[in-house]
């Protein structure tokens, strides 16, 4: 098999992207705060 396309072990990470502890934690919270503002209907049923 030709080893053209195998990219085992030359995969890099990109520093770039790295996001801090800090930097997840506020993104969640910020989710959190979001989907607890969200009104659903008493009978999840209904809005089908």
């Amino acid at each position: 098999m030709s080893k053209h396309f195998c990219k085992v072990g030359k995969i890099k990470i990109n520093s770039n992207k790295i996001i801090s502890l800090k930097e997840i934690e506020k993104r969640i919270h910020n989710f959190v705060d979001d989907i607890s503002k969200v009104e659903f209907p008493k009978d999840v049923h209904e809005a089908i």
